[in-house]
């Protein structure tokens, strides 16, 4: 099926600049006169988080794209009216005038440049493999309905089309731009494109070698004391290590009295998202994820 219609959406977290700054960047410079198989759509996601420079007014806008909840009218915080008419201007979920959507992310853990994906389905993975060769050091994240939720619906805005895709740059502090991210996620925004273009006209390449992914397993929580609170810190050998391998018997947290807490777990895993600010008020501390491969 050809790709005839392209969202890409920033500022979903008010607090992540970099999307609204590559929106303006493409209206300013556009895009090369030689993508001309699809129409570009910009998409500003949450202006009101944005204007108050916070990830979101009332509620997280990346996990309010439940066909349920889109659905329910009682719904009625900022973000789940915000996710209606967004769902309506791309949408609708289910049967999209939009055919792929790219949704720029920042994080503040040492993710680099990360092609997060719903599914490892062969043309999702062939668009990640290629933003992958064009810029060196790209990382794929695979994270399926059923690995997230237990079902098979996703609340991400992505899911909206039946191709999503979210790029997530970093490490950076919230709420501010940096210029090496800004180049960053432009790059990476026009690889996504340039495969879209060469796709429609059936001309883009099948990696030579098996593409390297990486699995969503779980999230992982932060060790809580008797009230409930955050009661150890990530260990200084696991901070910044996203997509390390992270071995059984591993340390993962300290405790303020040294006490260490070490990985249980029967086999090797990758973790990212390690200390991500906006988890915290969730007490996670990291996802896990299973280093794959597939041959396309």
């Amino acid at each position: 099926m050809p790709i005839n219609h392209v969202a890409v959406v920033g500022g979903t977290h008010g607090n992540e600049p970099t999307g609204p700054h590559l929106l303006r960047l493409l209206a300013e410079k556009g895009i090369p006169a030689s993508f001309s198989t699809f129409a570009l759509h910009p998409v500003l996601a949450n202006p009101l988080a944005c204007s108050r420079n916070v990830r979101f007014v009332d509620q997280d806008l990346n996990r309010s794209f439940l066909t349920t909840d889109l659905a329910d009218d009682s719904l009625q915080q900022y973000e789940a009216r915000r996710a209606k008419e967004i769902n309506q201007l791309i949408g609708p979920k289910g049967n999209a005038k939009t055919d792929l959507i790219l949704d720029i992310h920042t994080s503040t853990a040492n993710m680099g440049t990360t092609i997060i994906l719903q599914s490892s389905s062969p043309f999702q993975m062939h668009l990640a493999a290629h933003v992958q060769s064009a810029l060196p050091g790209v990382f794929i994240y695979a994270i399926s309905a059923e690995a997230y939720t237990g079902g098979c619906d996703q609340p991400f805005l992505p899911s909206i089309a039946e191709t999503g895709i979210g790029l997530e740059f970093g490490p950076i502090p919230n709420g501010i731009l940096r210029h090496d991210l800004i180049n960053r996620s432009y790059a990476a925004t026009l690889a996504c494109l340039e495969f879209i273009e060469q796709a429609n006209r059936g001309s883009a390449p099948l990696p030579r070698q098996p593409v390297a992914y990486f699995e969503h397993v779980k999230t992982v929580p932060f060790p809580l004391d008797e009230v409930g609170h955050i009661d150890a810190v990530i260990h200084e050998s696991l901070q910044d290590r996203d997509y390390f391998p992270l071995n059984p018997g591993d340390p993962m947290f300290v405790h303020r009295d040294g006490r260490v807490v070490h990985s249980s777990e029967s086999e090797i895993l990758y973790p990212v998202f390690i200390n991500e600010a906006a988890y915290y008020p969730q007490k996670v501390a990291f996802s896990l994820t299973r280093k794959r491969t597939i041959t396309l």
